[in-house]
């Protein structure tokens, strides 16, 4: 029962915070969710709401980075592979072990490899955040592509790094060699099985198809187990869960495209439950993040060994290294072609460079990789300044958060006309599927008794769909069509 309370507590806070955006606007969603779970957890009657890292990478982080594999643009995904690269392998690594030294130089408490792992739990931005902030912030396309494929990408280099920081602490052992070969084989491990096994369940689909089974309900259950799916079987096979939901969502996409036109009923539920599933995982995840903010700054701010201002003084310092470090990576190493906005004035390099170090977001990942740190050692002693890791770990996320909740809006260059251009052709686009959709639906589902009065409806909707097409925006149009011939 208690359980059953909580989770309904957290779906009434979500709904809350999207009320309480109606008013302050200008506050986004997931800081009112952060700052709703800080209350309901400081609340005497409130709900406790333990951090299990391993439940919450297969419950949340799984179907949330499915669903952006899925629909992250597989040609922009392409086009920007070194970029992306370069952020989710290059620039971890290199704040990993620049990162690492600072944090050892300025905490001597923490050694050297806990500050290697602290550092590597930081390196990876949240792909979760990055959507929810750099989305409302108008940021171009190309900047967008950008930040998600790199969120989709560093999670796994980050949490490896991780990994065996956390071992070489525990263990007082460390290997170059076998660290990097291990990462190999994790990554491309991971990419492999998940589009191994997503192929596996796109196949069972079709045969159950085949075999007469249309039922859109059952297909739509083995579309919501599928992240599930991939995740455990990628962890039990020893390779990374995170990857491979990507590369199933990206699987999933080329399927989709390829059978658009069939079972058009279960592309329209797929759209309406996803969507639903989504802005509930969305919220909790950020209530989550509220909710365990309390738990650890009581246990820092209690300890009369550790100064309080000088705790706020290292997030703050390790907080604008990560920014100042990302920033140096990509004015250095991004180029302006990657970036350029096709059909649109390219924004300036420094201010892409710029959008692009703040939208740098960290999020539920980075805390819940915090969690993951061991109590003990492997002699039995505890782990060194563990409290304070989790502690940093969670003061860096609002850090960024905050930070980029209130600058991106600022930075952000909003281009009117571009953006009317886009935005109607958006629509378009939107509309012409809407109504390809129903024709598609409609032809699926008639038969010999409705057979005339769906003919009927049929004529009207392509009636429609002509009169859709010669609204077409002229961007749109091949070069030398004039609107109206």
């Amino acid at each position: 029962m208690e359980l059953f309370l909580n989770v309904l507590v957290l779906l009434v806070l979500i709904g809350l915070s999207i009320i309480l955006n109606r008013f302050i606007p200008f506050v986004p969603v997931p800081l009112i969710q952060i700052g709703l779970g800080i209350g309901i957890a400081y609340w005497p009657a409130g709900i406790h709401l333990p951090l299990n890292p391993e439940l919450f990478f297969v419950l949340f982080i799984a179907p949330l980075l499915f669903n952006d594999g899925k629909r992250m643009p597989r040609e922009q995904l392409w086009n920007l592979r070194l970029p992306i690269i370069l952020l989710a392998l290059g620039l971890v690594f290199v704040t990993v072990f620049i990162m690492g030294y600072i944090i050892h130089w300025m905490i001597p408490a923490i050694p050297l490899s806990a500050a290697f792992a602290l550092a590597a739990i930081l390196s990876p931005t949240d792909a979760v955040a990055v959507g929810a902030l750099a989305g409302r912030s108008s940021l171009p396309n190309s900047l967008m592509h950008l930040l998600e494929g790199e969120a989709l990408m560093n999670d796994a280099s980050g949490l490896v790094a991780f990994k065996f920081a956390v071992a070489a602490t525990v263990t007082g052992v460390f290997s170059l060699l076998q660290a990097a070969s291990s990462f190999t084989v994790i990554a491309l491990g991971g990419l492999a099985s998940g589009v191994i096994l997503s192929y596996v369940l796109i196949r069972l689909r079709m045969f159950i198809r085949r075999s007469g089974m249309e039922d859109v309900t059952m297909h739509m259950l083995i579309l919501l187990l599928t992240p599930f799916i991939v995740y455990m079987c990628a962890e039990e096979i020893g390779v990374s869960g995170i990857l491979a939901v990507v590369a199933g969502g990206i699987t999933h996409a080329i399927e989709r495209d390829h059978s658009e036109s069939t079972m058009a009923k279960l592309q329209v539920v797929s759209a309406s439950t996803w969507s639903v599933v989504l802005f509930i995982l969305n919220g909790i995840v950020f209530l989550i993040l509220g909710l365990q903010i309390p738990a650890v700054t009581s246990v820092i701010f209690r300890d009369a060994a550790v100064s309080n201002t000088q705790v706020m003084l290292y997030i703050a310092i390790i907080s604008l290294c990560l920014l100042f470090l990302r920033f140096l990576w990509n004015f250095v190493l991004l180029k302006e072609k990657w970036i350029a906005e096709e059909n649109s004035t390219t924004l300036p390099h420094m201010h892409s460079v710029i959008l692009i170090t703040i939208a740098g977001v960290r999020g539920t990942l980075t805390l819940a990789g915090a969690f993951s740190i061991p109590f003990v050692l492997q002699d039995g002693s505890p782990f060194p300044e563990r409290s304070l890791i989790i502690f940093l770990a969670a003061g860096v996320i609002l850090f960024t958060l905050i930070a980029a909740s209130i600058l991106l809006p600022l930075l952000a260059a909003k281009h009117e006309s571009t953006h009317s251009a886009d935005q109607s052709s958006i629509e378009f686009q939107a509309r012409r599927k809407i109504i390809g959709t129903v024709i598609s639906t409609l032809k699926e589902e008639m038969s010999y008794e409705n057979k005339t009065a769906t003919l009927s409806i049929l004529s009207r909707y392509e009636k429609i769909l002509h009169q859709t097409l010669q609204e077409e925006p002229a961007a749109l149009k091949p070069c030398g069509q004039e609107t109206g011939l």
